[in-house]
């Protein structure tokens, strides 16, 4: 790592549990963000700003005004000229950070070119907002080995869970199905505060750089919950049911297969 880098991350190499070794796999490291809302902005901030070396974003959607008080990278500017997402947090992240390697993809993710979008990814970071994307991530990072990290955010609280192929529980093992529409809370039902989005990114990133780095004995290994405004955090351990997983023990992957 030349003088320069070593200049620029100084602070995160003085972290112990980081160091020279950890940023310079940072450096060599590749990351998926799946979507580029109010989680998905503050996580590629994160990747991009932390050294990692590749980032791709994928999102079919253009910026909005209600976007603007969570969305961090985002302006009137991107509003008014609805600005694809994808596209303007990349031009964004390009000017902070020119030493990674950023991909926009103007695109939904669906089951055609989630393989594709993983090509020669480290790990997935969850930016979405709704439960058959998830699943659907799930999916495919079991089936190429790849973690993920699943985040959640409605109202004032958020949840945060690490998903490692073949080591934890996967994300079917604690959702068993899809909720059917009007019985959870979204956020445009429920409404949504940046600082929650802001913190439960936070916990998305934080637990991916332990897997980049390799600390894998670091990671949280439960479901991280918490509510901003009343100040309560709950940890709760994820445990397989006694049945096998379709997904993670039997690999039969439903949301990858389905035609639409």
């Amino acid at each position: 790592m030349d003088k320069n880098l070593n200049d620029r991350y100084s602070r995160q190499i003085l972290i112990p549990e980081i160091g020279q070794q950890g940023q310079e796999r940072l450096s060599e490291a590749s990351v998926l963000i799946a979507g580029c809302g109010g989680l998905g902005t503050v996580l590629a901030s994160s990747m991009v700003r932390t050294g990692v070396g590749h980032v791709r974003i994928i999102d079919r959607d253009s910026v909005e005004l209600d976007n603007l008080p969570r969305q961090i990278l985002f302006d009137e500017e991107d509003m008014r000229k609805k600005s694809p997402k994808a596209a303007a947090a990349a031009h964004k992240l390009s000017i902070i950070n020119s030493e990674t390697k950023i991909e926009p993809v103007v695109a939904e993710l669906n089951r055609d070119n989630i393989e594709e979008m993983m090509r020669g990814v480290d790990l997935v970071l969850d930016g979405t907002d709704n439960f058959e994307t998830r699943f659907l991530i799930n999916e495919a990072c079991i089936k190429l080995g790849v973690p993920w990290v699943y985040g959640g955010v409605v109202s004032t609280y958020g949840m945060s869970y690490t998903i490692i192929p073949g080591k934890t529980p996967c994300f079917k093992c604690f959702i068993d199905k899809v909720p059917q529409p009007g019985t959870t809370p979204t956020n445009a039902t429920a409404g949504v505060l940046g600082m929650a989005v802001n913190i439960t990114a936070s916990i998305e990133a934080t637990e991916g750089l332990k897997v980049l780095i390799g600390d894998y004995n670091s990671l949280n290994n439960r479901l991280i919950y918490f509510d901003v405004w009343y100040g309560t955090w709950k940890l709760i351990s994820i445990t397989k049911s006694d049945k096998p997983c379709p997904v993670c023990d039997e690999q039969q992957f439903e949301f990858l297969s389905h035609k639409k």
